[in-house]
């Protein structure tokens, strides 16, 4: 094992900070350590395309994919951790870093689930998307929208790179629109949207506070994580 600087990618706010307690910035290299580099991109694949080659162009020596995920199998459930062996996109599939995958692994109390995640270019909300996501790709463990990006920008690169991802929304659930709707790209509360939203399905109110336990599940999960990300060591 020896130190590198490493990158980390990071769709929303509440995702970073569950690795960096200082302040945040958008779209700009931010220093959590020595080791350690992240930018918080926003969500979708071409924000975190972005965010993969300023961290390259920073001069870290691999990268990281680090955030939530909705869950495709029907096991999996709010807060479990997510370190898959391989990414799958529409027409491609990359392999993570596997020694450093194992290194991190080693570095827990608790288990993580490995196989594949797949990543997409559009937000999978419904129960019925994610049956037939599962159909198509039937070793991932989960789905999100941005490490398919940082996958193929390491690759291209020839650096290494790692998926580490927490389940927020298990298999059977679908989100209400206005969880994707009343945000902002970084999870920002976007508050007029939220209250249009809730004023058209009321109902949805007790739904966004079932996701909003289940968001805090993940977050915990990330926050014991990151001791074994932060001490910057790579097999």
């Amino acid at each position: 094992m020896h130190r590198r600087r490493l990158g980390v990618v990071v769709a929303l706010d509440a995702e970073a900070q569950a690795l960096h307690a200082g302040a945040l910035r958008h779209d700009v290299v931010v220093e959590v350590s020595a080791q350690l580099l992240l930018v918080v991109s926003g969500m979708g694949p071409g924000r975190a395309m972005a965010a993969a080659r300023r961290l390259l162009a920073a001069g870290v020596d691999g990268l990281v994919s680090w955030g939530t995920a909705g869950a495709l199998q029907p096991e999996r459930k709010p807060g479990d951790l997510l370190l898959p062996e391989v990414v799958f996109g529409a027409r491609q599939t990359w392999s993570v870093d596997l020694p450093w995958r194992a290194l991190l692994a080693q570095s827990l109390s608790f288990p993580a689930y490995a196989g594949g995640l797949l990543s997409v270019a559009t937000p999978c909300g419904s129960v019925a998307a994610k049956s037939a996501y599962l159909l198509d790709f039937p070793l991932a463990q989960g789905v999100d929208m941005e490490s398919g990006a940082i996958a193929a920008v390491a690759s291209a690169a020839g650096k290494p790179f790692v998926v580490i991802r927490s389940v927020v929304d298990p298999a059977g659930q679908s989100l209400p629109d206005a969880a994707t709707g009343g945000v902002d790209a970084y999870g920002g509360l976007q508050a007029l949207k939220l209250m249009r939203g809730l004023l058209r399905h009321p109902a949805a109110c007790v739904d966004l506070m079932r996701l909003g336990a289940q968001m805090q599940k993940a977050l915990k999960t990330l926050r014991a994580v990151a001791p074994g990300l932060q001490a910057g060591r790579v097999a």
